[in-house]
């Protein structure tokens, strides 16, 4: 794996703690960015390939400076004694050669496998590789059959190679379905609107309407206001909204209202504060919060003095 990073990174990796066990592995090491998914890929393809090649691993003990001619790759920042051990893998080490005290297996072989699980940062310029070797890839590799199977069993596929298109079918499904239900709720908020603007006060010649929506979440009020301005230039709108404890305020004005000084944002900062929340926007739309589910009505209640002082 060491190798591996050098080919595929660059040689300014150096090997920075590790940790081995038969079928799982930690290795940290210096780089300076993510590895891609690509170059991930890429280096345990290359593990795999030298596992597979059945290379011998022999080890020597040598004299540091020997070692150090010969080749060896130190741990960075490790202190070494007069002798060393080497462990090289492939002819000559060709694969790898390394200054190492551990134990080893005698041929890459034996290792059959590895997988790499997860690689990510754990300090400033360092990071860390996770893999798994040997019985635990075939472990997982049987895992992964068996959900790739039940997959295919819950999308109807008649085998895991099918489940690409069969969930594809699904999403187009889900998309259509999704579309109809925004026409739905659109249907659902015109008429609500139509509703609200029949039943408007007149106040100095705006149209001004107050209401409670019951179900909505932000999005819906938003979607109401926008309506609410665009079907009536002279609309003067707060709607509230209580959700999981909390209230939303939306206040919107149309364009003949907002000419008039009436302006959607400080109707918020006016009305929103006596439910115990704060909130402001633009001239013609604007949203705020609430907490005191006890003060809706009276906040929705001032709309009607706050359009009666800007008329004057």
């Amino acid at each position: 794996l060491d190798a591996a990073l050098k080919k595929v990174l660059g040689e300014h990796v150096h090997q920075a703690g590790s940790l081995v066990e038969p079928d799982r592995l930690r290795f940290d090491f210096s780089h300076f960015e993510a590895v891609t998914p690509e170059q991930l890929r890429e280096i345990e393809a290359m593990v795999n390939e030298n596992i597979l090649s059945g290379y011998a691993v022999v080890t020597e003990v040598l004299p540091l400076e020997e070692a150090k001619k010969k080749g060896a790759v130190a741990m960075f920042g490790e202190k070494y004694g007069e002798v060393v051990r080497v462990v090289e893998m492939g002819e000559n080490g060709c694969v790898s050669m390394e200054f190492c005290g551990g134990t080893h297996l005698d041929n890459t072989a034996k290792a059959g496998s590895l997988h790499i699980v997860s690689e990510g940062s754990i300090a400033s310029g360092v990071r860390r590789i996770e893999a798994i070797t040997g019985k635990a890839v075939l472990a997982q590799t049987e895992e992964l059959k068996q959900v790739l199977a039940n997959a295919a069993a819950v999308l109807h596929a008649s085998s895991p190679a099918e489940l690409k298109q069969k969930a594809e079918q699904l999403l187009e499904r889900l998309k259509e379905a999704q579309k109809n239900i925004e026409k739905f709720k659109a249907k659902e908020s015109a008429g609500e609107t139509n509703r609200l603007l029949f039943g408007a006060k007149s106040v100095g010649g705006f149209r001004v309407l107050t209401a409670v929506v019951p179900e909505a979440d932000a999005e819906k009020l938003r979607q109401m206001g926008d309506m609410l301005r665009d079907a009536e230039p002279g609309v003067v709108a707060a709607l509230a909204a209580v959700n999981e404890g909390k209230i939303t305020f939306l206040a919107v004005c149309g364009k003949d209202a907002v000419a008039k000084g009436i302006r959607a944002g400080d109707i918020i900062k006016t009305i929103a504060p006596i439910a115990g929340g704060k909130g402001g926007g633009r001239p013609e739309s604007a949203m705020g919060g609430g907490s005191d589910l006890n003060k809706v009505d009276d906040a929705l209640a001032a709309v009607d003095d706050f359009v009666q002082s800007k008329l004057g």
